[in-house]
């Protein structure tokens, strides 16, 4: 036979065989390709689940600060109310309101001499 002829299918096999060798080594390639992009997106979707379990608990914890808020404005204004101060200086201090004939109401002018007498003078 002619030795180009042989030497032409020896190179078209070669062809043939590094044909073959791209073709699985993009194949490779592209299932690696894959399995990195699947992993990005279960690292993201895992990710986006601690989140949201965060923002629910810290939302959790918000309504209850609320809550305790609430409470606590509600003791306070319980406290500073009008009739709690007026029995607790009754019961603890035994203070009371005196009567409309027990006041008296004073006069006090203001003006030049008041400042000056207030001196010492």
């Amino acid at each position: 036979m002619n030795p180009y002829i042989d030497a032409y299918k020896k190179s078209a096999d070669d062809r043939k065989v590094k044909k073959r060798r791209n073709f699985f080594s993009t194949g490779v390639l592209a299932v690696f390709f894959l399995l990195a992009v699947s992993f990005l997106m279960v690292y993201k979707h895992t990710i986006g689940q601690q989140l949201l379990h965060q923002v629910q608990s810290l939302n959790t914890e918000k309504d209850k600060l609320i809550t305790e808020q609430s409470v606590l404005l509600g003791e306070k204004q319980s406290v500073l109310s009008r009739a709690r101060i007026i029995s607790y200086a009754r019961q603890q201090l035994e203070l009371d309101f005196p009567s409309p004939d027990r006041i008296r109401w004073i006069r006090v002018e203001t003006g030049k001499d008041l400042s000056t007498n207030s001196s010492g003078r």
